[in-house]
């Protein structure tokens, strides 16, 4: 009879499971981001009655004195033997995490992060929230689409896992496992108690110990770099690298890939980060065998008593392998050979274990490879009711046949691009695939989460244009008119022989547009059937030619109308036939007959001929004529009853006749008529960090001669409190800079507000202000505000300012002027940087007539306006000028997930300038603009280029500032306290960088490398003290701000002469004053930019001029402190484009 071991240490308990099973041996796996399994050998005195009924049941194994142990399911159950005593069982333990390797799909997710598609996935397999944790250190961005394919939800998590640097452990208690997703080293507790080092020596340990321990150093890849491509920013090379500090010399091992699945640097840089990690996990790795049942992978070990010191450390537990053999559950069978001991492990348990430093970030380097596809069909789809839905890129939405979810509609999948034959700039062809359409699917690079339209197929519900093979030689381009689809336009070219045709079919309108000669031959009849009107407008001279008769017939009149003289000659007979014929002579009428002329009337005739003069009868003194018709001529290209009748000014009109008391009483009521006038007003909007009042509020802080340890000291503490301490420093805010070109423009325009009008005044102007973005008049400015484009002092908020201003400005203009009113109002407009933005939006605010936010404020019946006043565009309120100094639009908003500046999504703003939106509009464009985060806002062909960088052009730097700038991206080695920074990596990596700068650059600048040091000690049981060495190349220079003097003559003249009211700029006022060695570049580029030269025309020695003393270096490396003062939270706010090449967003 069997006689279980009352001391046995293994123990298995199943839930709601009576019969006990005996453990007599167990082999298990464990591993960071794996699913554990347990294999266990079972004994029973008695067989169990229901095998089937154990699967999927709940289960602990204990294998250690304290009872921990592993808690699983049982996913399979054998019977391996059964005797007549003893019946042997082996079971499998696996966590739930392990059912998801059993269902297959394919599904699509959309605008979720990594972890939400993760726990979705594990919702839907019953692994709820207790019995799952995130414990993430930084947020994920959403994924736009995410392609499930073919695989099992446990591979796909772990792919996930894999892609975003993510991995899992389990925790294990009696009644339950937790499964923990982390990212970092932080979510890994620590075991409870150090584990001693005790190598095999034959001695008896007193606990548990380590007795093997063997580190291993293995080569490893030093290096990743990932490089993707973003149609979005074509002109972009997205590229990131990452290498581990530079401590002992070891080969240069690359890991490059393409694509990276990457579309912003920022996650390029982690990406290529956890790449190196994963490669380099196990570069430093130790593998040990121990007898401690406590060891549980994604646990830090304590090590203790080992020989080498520096190993007493944490280590992270990667994989366990366990082993428990406990034979005293037999009763018999001892000898048995089945169940002899293993490799000599008669009892007890065992494990070998993999562990790395702490301190080394863990990454499974388990890969997971995307499924890669071919080619495939699929339905395009859209809202309800549309039958042709894409976005502004032509990009549409299909439904996949696999997709059992998708709903057929606009958010079945992302936006898929559409393949053409040709896409240029701003040519092409554009076929855009319709709402039910089927269509070729390809995947970029096999990637599922990428694909794109390649083509278009015919199928039963949309069949081919002709029947086939009927019309099998005919090659068809037709349209279908949207919506309703009843028409269509053709063009098909017909290729059976002997009935060759290209026919041409519009289903309403055909325009045809030919820059230059247009030739046409028809090789025998051409037929021509216009059922309304047909009007051709000739610039020069029309010749025709017809070899045979010309037959004309018309049904109605016929008007001709010659500017000149009219010539017809006829080589034969000219016979006019007509009820009356009308000639009519301003002066003379000449006959001229070479035989006869020969009048004839009725029964009368007279004759002039050779012999003389004969009539039928006497000639009779008197009689009257009959009068001529008028002659009545309609013009072509305007046909009757759409003239627009001729008003004649009013001074032409007659006035009827009145008595003289209706003449005096008249003339009383002319006295106090007021007439309606035009009310100029002008809008300038500032840019970001700009501000009028706080620039002028600290002008003598930074004047051209100031020097303030010569000044009063209330002088000196007033400036010093807004940061100026006379010695050319000056504060990162609006207080830090000057005015503006906009501010300035803002002064030059005329001012009618405190002004009583003429009494013959038709025109008034007034001007308005608007704070530059991020600023506020007299108050510190706002960092969220400058950095973003959004908030209380971002573009939108003042756009939705001004109309306010502008009302307080009307009622000050209306207090001086109580008895006028306004027929017309006229804008002109003016921003810079972000302020061009918000003038830009501003704009086309202001031709939304009644809907405008000003109309709101101020309604066309307030007694302002004259009676008939209605907001209409281009009668009642137009726009004469809008005046921009490079537009960086550059709105990030946070709370919609759109964290760049650089890219071309700028949430609510409407930057578009259509050609028509004002008279004139102009966009002063800076070319020596680099910045990442500076990328322009285009106006199309108002664009005009010009040497500077953006606040050269707009305005804002101080006169003769210091300029101390980093030129190159700051490197950094990692070395001992006494080695010297010139002998350091990053020293000899900046020097080339040097030298490529020098070659850049074919102006003299002053370079020279920039070093620093920071002192920091290790995290370890024994510090050692280095140094991180820091190197740059640096410029420092005086730079001055008079070249943005001459942009402000630029566009106030470009503005002047379109009719803007500015004043004359002071020349004698030192603050406008050009330097004389700017007066003959001023004068090349005002011809230039009036449209007077087709090129600047500067030579060499002024180019090197402006680059030496007055183009600043707005792209550098300088860095910006984040929330904390760690070396590495820091942000290049002002960093350089890749290659210097300046990305700008087209005006769409």
């Amino acid at each position: 009879m069997f006689d279980a071991n009352a001391n046995a240490r293994f123990n298995l308990t199943i839930d709601h499971f009576e019969q006990t099973l005996q453990v007599l041996s167990f082999t298990g796996d464990e591993c960071i981001s794996q699913p554990y399994a347990f294999d266990l050998d079972l004994v029973s005195d008695r067989p169990v009655p229901d095998l089937e009924s154990l699967l999927h049941r709940q289960a602990y194994l204990s294998f250690s004195d304290n009872g921990q142990g592993i808690h699983g399911q049982i996913q399979r159950i054998e019977q391996s033997a059964h005797g007549w005593r003893l019946s042997r069982y082996r079971v499998t333990l696996r966590p739930q995490l392990s059912y998801l390797a059993h269902r297959i799909n394919q599904r699509i997710f959309q605008q979720l992060t990594v972890p939400q598609i993760i726990t979705q996935l594990l919702k839907e397999h019953g692994i709820l929230g207790d019995r799952c944790q995130f414990q993430l250190g930084r947020d994920y961005p959403k994924r736009e689409y995410c392609v499930q394919y073919k695989e099992s939800d446990l591979r796909f998590i772990q792919r996930l896992c894999h892609e975003e640097g993510l991995h899992y452990h389990f925790r294990h208690s009696r009644d339950r496992h937790v499964l923990v997703f982390g990212d970092d080293q932080t979510v890994f507790p620590r075991l409870e108690q150090p584990v001693p080092y005790h190598p095999a020596s034959g001695m008896v340990a007193e606990g548990p110990v380590i007795n093997r321990f063997a580190l291993c150093f293995e080569a490893r890849t030093s290096r990743t770099a990932r490089r993707d491509y973003d149609f979005e920013k074509s002109g972009i090379r997205l590229e990131s690298e990452h290498r581990p500090p530079v401590e002992k010399a070891q080969p240069d091992l690359e890991d490059y890939q393409f694509p990276g699945d990457f579309k912003q640097g920022e996650r390029g840089t982690i990406l290529a980060r956890h790449a190196l990690e994963q490669h380099r996990v196990d570069y430093c790795q130790v593998e040990g065998d121990s007898d401690q049942p406590s060891l549980v992978s994604g646990h830090f070990l304590t090590m203790s008593e080992h020989p080498c010191p520096e190993w007493n450390d944490l280590w992270l537990l990667n994989r366990i392998h366990h082993r428990g053999w406990q034979p005293q559950v037999l009763e018999e069978h001892a000898g048995h050979d089945a169940i002899k001991p293993p490799d000599g492990f008669t009892q007890g348990y065992r494990n070998t274990f993999w562990v790395t430093p702490w301190d080394v970030c863990y990454r499974s380097k388990e890969v997971y490879e995307k499924p890669v596809l071919g080619s495939q069909t699929a339905v395009v789809t859209g809202p309800k009711g549309e039958e042709i839905y894409c976005d502004r890129h032509g990009r549409v939405k299909v439904q996949f046949h696999w997709d059992r979810e998708g709903r057929h509609d606009d958010k079945s999948s992302c936006w898929l691009r559409v393949a053409s034959s040709s896409a240029g700039d701003r040519h092409g062809s554009v076929t855009l695939p319709r709402v039910g359409m089927e269509v070729r699917v390809s995947f970029l690079h096999g990637d599922p989460d990428q694909p794109v339209i390649s083509g278009c197929f015919a199928n039963s519900a949309h069949p081919t244009p002709y029947e086939l093979p009927e019309h099998k030689t005919r090659s068809v381009f037709r349209s279908r008119s949207s919506p309703g689809g009843r028409g269509f336009n053709e063009l098909h070219l017909e290729d059976r022989a002997g009935q060759e045709l290209i026919y041409l079919r519009a289903q309403r309108d055909m325009e045809h547009k030919v820059e230059h000669d247009s030739r046409l031959e028809v090789g025998n009849e051409r037929r021509e059937t216009i059922k309304g009107d047909s009007i051709s407008v000739l610039g020069a001279e029309e010749h025709r030619t017809v070899s045979g008769d010309r037959k004309v017939r018309l049904n109605a009149g016929d008007y001709l109308h010659v500017g000149e003289s009219s010539h017809t000659r006829v080589e034969q007979t000219l016979v006019l036939d007509a009820q009356n014929i009308h000639i009519k002579a301003g002066a003379n009428i000449t006959l001229e007959a070479g035989a006869s002329l020969t009048l004839k009337d009725g029964n009368h005739h007279f004759v002039i001929g050779p012999g003389g003069l004969f009539s039928s009868t006497e000639v009779v003194i008197g009689g009257a004529p009959v009068a001529g018709a008028a002659v009545r001529t309609l013009m072509p290209g305007l046909l009757p009853g759409l003239l627009a009748p001729t008003v004649p000014p009013v001074h032409e009109c007659p006035a009827p006749l009145t008595s003289q008391d209706e003449l005096e009483e008249e003339e009383e009521e002319v006295e106090i008529e007021i007439e309606g006038i035009t009310l100029r007003i002008g809008v300038f909007f500032d840019g970001t960090g700009n501000n009028r009042a706080n620039s002028e509020k600290v002008a003598g802080c930074y004047a051209r001669d100031v020097g303030l340890e010569d000044q009063a000291e209330d002088i000196r503490q007033f400036c010093a409190y807004h940061g100026y301490d006379g010695k050319g420093g000056a504060p990162d805010n609006s207080y830090g800079n000057d005015s503006s070109n906009v501010a300035r423009l803002y002064d030059l325009y005329q001012d009618d507000r405190e002004r009583q009008l003429e009494s013959d005044a038709v025109m008034a102007s007034i001007p308005v202000y608007l704070d530059g973005i991020g600023t506020s008049s007299g108050e510190a400015d706002s960092l969220y505000s400058q950095a973003t484009g959004v908030g209380a002092q971002g573009v939108l908020a003042r756009v939705a300012q001004s109309p306010v201003l502008i009302l307080k400005e009307i009622e000050q203009f209306e207090r001086f002027n109580p008895l006028r009113k306004v027929e017309r109002i006229e804008f002109d407009i003016f921003g810079f940087s972000r302020g061009a933005a918000a003038a830009r939006h501003f704009a086309n605010e202001v031709v939304k007539g009644r809907q405008s936010p000003l109309a709101t404020l101020l309604p066309a019946d307030a007694p302002l306006f004259v009676e008939n006043f209605d907001w209409r565009a281009n009668t009642d309120v137009a726009i004469n000028f809008i005046g921009l100094y490079d537009t960086v639009a550059a709105v990030a908003d946070y709370s919609t997930g759109d964290f760049s500046v650089h890219d071309s999504i700028n949430p609510g703003v409407n930057l578009f300038l259509a050609p028509t939106l004002a008279k004139k509009i102009v966009h002063l464009v800076a070319s020596d603009e680099h910045r990442h985060n500076f990328s322009l806002n285009s106006a199309g062909k108002a664009d005009i280029k010009l040497p500077g960088a953006h606040s050269d052009l707009g305005g804002g730097y101080l006169p003769r500032a210091t300029e101390k700038v980093l030129l190159s991206k700051p490197r950094r080695s990692e070395v001992g306290l006494h080695v010297q920074a010139t002998q350091t990596a990053s020293y000899f990596t900046t020097q080339t960088q040097l030298e490529r700068i020098h070659g850049l650059t074919w102006y003299s600048l002053p370079l020279r490398i920039r070093t620093w040091e920071r002192e920091y000690a290790t995290r370890g049981k024994d510090k050692y003290e280095w140094k991180h060495v820091y190197t740059a190349v640096s410029c420092e220079r005086e730079v001055r701000n008079d070249l943005a003097l001459i942009y402000l003559r630029i566009m106030r003249e470009l503005a002047a002469k379109h009719g803007v009211p500015f004043g004359l700029i002071d020349e004698e006022d030192r603050k406008y004053a050009l330097p004389d060695e700017l007066q003959p570049i001023a004068k090349k580029l005002m011809a230039y930019a009036i449209g007077e030269a087709h090129t600047t025309g500067l030579n060499t020695d002024e180019y090197v001029l402006l680059y030496s003393r007055y183009i600043h270096q707005s792209a550098n490396w300088n860095v910006f402190k984040s929330f904390n003062s760690s070396d590495l939270n820091i942000v290049f706010i002002n960093r350089p484009t890749d290659n210097h090449a300046r990305v700008a967003h087209p005006n769409v």
